[in-house]
């Protein structure tokens, strides 16, 4: 439990040094707000380029179409700053020799793991939570239309933090499978973005991670739980196949 403990800590301090929580809040949140204003300013943009009655049939923006558009840059481009935020956790470790040390001292590799699992998620929840509140806050103030409630914040938030604890895991997975951390980013990337791919087939879809995200249009759970127990029993393989691997890495 003091390993545990110990590494949870340091990842926190290291996250300070290394500059990940300025990462991850620039992946999750600043799209949070730049994706109401742009849209509200969009009609603006190509005012002098197409008819006005055409604007407003093209570009008429709900609330929930802001939290929808979000919730899209998020998947493809928040994603990434969360890939590559973890993407040297494990191979950092090993390959750095900072983990000799702690070794030496009785470290169990397996609670590294979980530490470095927990850290991560923490850290992305905290954002999502932040984000979805700030989007929800300009959708309402910017766009006429039903308003985004706070219950309809709770289902969506739930789906996402479950999405990307896969992709967390995933990410611990590849780095430890790899000796950089541009390797492991861009696996983690190609095998993230490719259950969007999955998604398009209608019969694999409940069994893809990306459903949760397509989901989080219906703001429920209701045609979620063969997506969710999938991408939890993934989840939970992922982070033990980890450590099986970090247990069985030489060390020098």
């Amino acid at each position: 439990m003091m390993t545990f403990k110990a590494f949870l800590r340091k990842e926190f301090l290291e996250g300070i040094r290394q500059y990940k929580y300025i990462a991850l809040s620039t992946g999750i949140i600043l799209f949070s707000i730049l994706d109401p204003v742009m849209l509200k300013l969009l009609p603006s943009f190509v005012a002098n380029k197409i008819p006005a009655s055409v604007i407003h049939q093209l570009f008429e923006f709900k609330p929930k179409d802001a939290l929808a558009n979000y919730i899209k840059d998020l998947f493809q481009i928040g994603t990434l700053f969360i890939i590559f935020t973890a993407a040297g956790s494990i191979n950092e470790e090993v390959y750095s020799q900072k983990i000799v040390f702690p070794l030496t001292k009785g470290a169990s590799k397996s609670q590294i793991v979980m530490a470095k699992f927990l850290y991560f998620s923490t850290a992305v929840c905290l954002f999502l939570i932040a984000g979805l509140l700030f989007d929800q806050y300009y959708a309402n103030l910017l766009f006429e239309g039903q308003k985004i409630a706070l219950s309809d914040i709770v289902p969506v938030y739930f789906l996402l933090c479950i999405f990307y604890l896969f992709v967390i895991s995933l990410t611990l997975l590849l780095s430890s499978f790899t000796k950089k951390n541009i390797s492991a980013g861009i696996l983690a990337s190609a095998v993230a973005y490719s259950t969007a791919l999955l998604s398009q087939f209608e019969k694999l879809k409940k069994f893809s991670p990306y459903n949760l995200i397509l989901l989080t249009n219906d703001f429920g759970l209701q045609d979620a739980k063969t997506t969710l127990v999938i991408t939890i029993m993934l989840t939970l393989l992922f982070l033990v196949t980890t450590a099986f691997r970090f247990n069985n890495l030489e060390i020098n």
